[in-house]
């Protein structure tokens, strides 16, 4: 038997009435809490107010007590707070010039004149040779191969012009038909080597044989690391020193005081072509900028004005600071050392691999990631057309006036010098070979120094002076701004009354 119960109204009706009640219970609590935080909040905001005004009234920095004290019409107030604020933005300006000369321009050059007391060294020479090939080599080897007759003075003059070329001449490079067929059918191994040297009277000097941008080279009387060397940039070890610098007392580099009469130094053993540069013992050659083709002997008379350093120019200033780099501080990816003219061929070499999607093969490639070597097809077509692009960096783009410029910041050499020469033929035949003769008869009287212009303690007196000046401010001052708002403060926040 089923009966049908009636619902617990009564009790229905209880429940809805005690939800309700413990609803309106738990809002008027939220309100009350909120009440309370907002209380809070407005209070902390309040107390806070209250204790800077209380700073402004008693810091040691002058007129901010013009903004809080009691008796001031609102218009002193107005213009006490424009005053404070141009005063902070003089302080914020000024002391900004100094720290960006602190961290920029922090390096200047003095001229100093105690000549009495220097050593001048004297320039550099790089010489490259143009007869890089051995005939008498070539035809015994073109013999072994079978390459003959025609194909034989195919070979050859494609070897000459390659192994001379530079951004100059790639257009001179042969594209004979037969080219490709001879190539695939021998394999070279270059076999010659001079016998260069290079002497101060009877003293023997190193010499180096080098990687340039005109092929392989030679280099004497230089101050760069060991590491700028020809075997260094395609293997990755130093030169080992040849038996005549085991055996003799070696001079590495050639110097000279006032009091000398004069220096002199001779660079020979090259056949008649070659090619001559003159430079800085601090730097490299620069391709664009020899003294051409010769046959003959070339007899130099230079002066030299070195671009010293403070003894302390390393360890107190930056890279940033001085606007200059140590050869050890190379910043340049296929180079070990770092010169400004390596730093401008490493941006020609980013350059041309943008352009023709590959470098030249007198580059040195020993990087994580090889980039493609050119090959003679690529050297004859890519390169002529911009050739003045690729040697100036720049170019001007068609009939306009815009100017296409590449890339390129390269920090001067810290140590450097200025050289200036006059030069002259010698057509005299020499036994071991003819070169360059390298004379200093003159010593300079001045030299040119970089020295730091700000060291950190400057700098704090620089800005110090610079806030004392404008809006009274000093360490004290510093020191009672961090004081009020912590150790104060907390005491203040715990009851204490200050």
């Amino acid at each position: 038997m089923n009966i049908h119960k009636r619902p617990p109204i009564r009790r229905v009706r209880f429940e809805q009435g005690l939800t309700v009640e413990r609803t309106t219970k738990t809002t008027q609590a939220w309100t009350i809490r909120k009440t309370k935080f907002q209380r809070t909040i407005k209070g902390g905001l309040l107390g806070g107010f209250k204790h800077f005004q209380l700073y402004l009234a008693t810091c040691c920095n002058h007129c901010y007590v013009y903004l809080v004290k009691n008796g001031l019409h609102w218009f002193e107030r107005i213009v006490w707070l424009i005053l404070i604020a141009l005063a902070n933005y003089a302080t914020i300006y000024v002391a900004w010039q100094s720290i960006d000369r602190y961290l920029t321009k922090n390096a200047f050059m003095v001229i100093d004149r105690d000549y009495l007391r220097w050593n001048t060294t004297v320039p550099s020479l790089t010489i490259c040779p143009m007869d890089r090939l051995d005939r008498e080599l070539f035809d015994a080897y073109s013999q072994s191969h079978q390459v003959v007759a025609e194909r034989r003075e195919t070979l050859w003059n494609f070897l000459e012009h390659l192994a001379n070329s530079t951004y100059i001449n790639f257009e001179d490079i042969p594209n004979d038909s037969s080219l490709d067929d001879i190539l695939q059918q021998i394999h070279l191994t270059p076999n010659r080597k001079y016998r260069i040297r290079c002497t101060k009277g009877e003293i023997p000097m190193r010499t180096r044989l080098v990687l340039t941008e005109h092929g392989l080279c030679y280099t004497t009387n230089t101050l760069l690391d060991r590491k700028y060397s020809s075997q260094y940039a395609l293997f990755g070890s130093l030169p080992e020193p040849t038996i005549h610098e085991t055996q003799n007392d070696t001079l590495d580099v050639l110097m000279g005081a006032f009091s000398a009469p004069q220096a002199l130094y001779d660079f020979i053993g090259f056949g008649r072509a070659k090619e001559v540069y003159l430079h800085s013992a601090y730097e490299v050659m620069k391709v664009d900028n020899g003294f051409g083709y010769s046959e003959y002997h070339y007899k130099f008379k230079a002066e030299n004005i070195e671009i010293a350093t403070q003894k302390t120019l390393e360890r107190d200033a930056t890279v940033r600071q001085r606007n200059c780099r140590f050869g050890h501080e190379s910043n340049l990816t296929h180079f070990p050392i770092y010169t400004k003219n390596l730093c401008i061929q490493e941006c020609r070499l980013r350059l041309v691999y943008e352009v023709c999607k590959c470098i030249p093969h007198f580059y040195p490639n020993r990087v994580n990631k090889p980039k493609r070597v050119c090959d003679y097809h690529t050297l004859k077509r890519c390169f002529p057309p911009n050739k003045d692009y690729f040697l100036k960096l720049y170019r001007q783009r068609g009939d306009s006036q815009e100017i296409d410029t590449a890339p390129c910041y390269c920090d001067q050499n810290c140590r450097d010098s200025v050289v200036s020469a006059t030069h002259q033929v010698d057509t005299s035949e020499y036994i071991h070979g003819n070169g360059a003769t390298m004379t200093m008869t003159e010593w300079p009287s001045l030299q040119y120094r970089r020295e730091v212009y700000l060291t950190f303690t400057d700098l704090l007196v620089y800005i110090g002076g610079t806030a004392g000046l404008f809006i009274g401010f000093n360490v004290l001052g510093a020191i009672e701004i961090v004081y009020f708002f912590t150790m104060r403060l907390l005491f203040k926040l715990l009851g204490y009354k200050l």
